[in-house]
């Protein structure tokens, strides 16, 4: 008997593959699927980017933050002797102090909140340098010019001190490239910067600018005080003299002065640690741009 196969002949079947639906991604069919995974990408592309941008939960995972919580508070070096700034123990730098030991001390795992996050260190000018280069101290708010040395790590400005020529009145549009002016000596080093001479650095770049219209830094005379900057004015040992806002309202109570029509500048002040301590200005940084500075 002759068997006939299953699969030849007219009685073959003829199997159809199962397969899924072809995804089109040319032509008019492909547009909205197209459009779809573009639109897709974007969000995964932001979302990545949002994470990555996200500094704060790395910085406090950072060996200088790290440190600080060892140490049980965030030590900042703070001035007490600048009115409406600093004084008393109150004023917006002493603010910014809590508010950023408070930041950092939140995050880590042993704050209880039983004990002030903040170690307030009073300094001057004169020792806040040295005190952020030896460690008695993690950051400085104490009128530190942002950017005015590669030793320090900045924050955003959270203060403007602008910065005038003060001169006898009836001289406010005398010819500066002329005139005798008094400043505050700086007091810098190669290996320590001292920003009592910020207002200093900013008029020496001031007669830079205009060195070709006769302006000579050798009319430029430094002095170790206030009194005795104010006092050379009043002597007439100087015409002139270059001084910031703060210091002013401090010191020029009860001096007869007007303001020279020339414009010197602003110092932008900011929180400052150490280069190598950068973490903590950067969070400080983020604080304040939250604090819409």
């Amino acid at each position: 008997m002759k068997i006939r196969s299953f699969f030849s002949g007219r009685n073959r079947r003829i199997r159809k593959k199962h397969t899924r639906p072809v995804i089109m991604l040319k032509g008019e069919q492909g547009k909205k699927l197209r459009r779809a995974l573009i639109i897709a990408g974007a969000a995964a592309a932001v979302i990545l980017l949002a994470l990555l941008l996200r500094p704060e939960p790395v910085l406090m995972n950072s060996a200088e933050i790290a440190n600080v919580w060892n140490n049980g508070v965030l030590r900042v070096g703070l001035r007490n002797d600048v009115p409406g700034l600093a004084e008393n123990g109150t004023g917006l730098e002493w603010e910014i102090a809590q508010a950023l030991a408070e930041r950092i001390m939140s995050n880590s795992d042993d704050y209880t909140g039983d004990i002030p996050a903040l170690e307030a260190v009073e300094v001057t000018s004169m020792s806040v340098g040295a005190k952020l280069r030896d460690g008695s101290i993690d950051a400085a708010i104490c009128l530190m010019p942002r950017g005015a040395n590669a030793a320090y790590a900045y924050s955003r400005a959270y203060y403007d001190d602008p910065c005038y020529i003060l001169v006898k009145p009836g001289n406010e549009n005398a010819d500066m490239s002329k005139l005798k002016v008094g400043c505050i000596q700086s007091a810098s080093s190669s290996n320590l910067y001292v920003p009592s001479g910020a207002t200093r650095n900013l008029l020496f770049s001031y007669y830079s600018d205009y060195k070709d219209s006769g302006y000579d830094t050798a009319s430029i005379t430094g002095y170790a005080s206030y009194t005795d900057l104010f006092d050379a004015l009043d002597k007439g040992q100087v015409d002139a003299i270059a001084i910031n806002e703060l210091m002013l309202n401090k010191y020029g109570e009860g001096r007869a002065y007007a303001k020279h029509t020339a414009d010197i500048g602003t110092l932008h002040y900011a929180v400052a640690t150490l280069s190598a301590n950068s973490a903590i200005a950067t969070v400080a940084d983020m604080m304040l741009s939250e604090m819409g500075y």
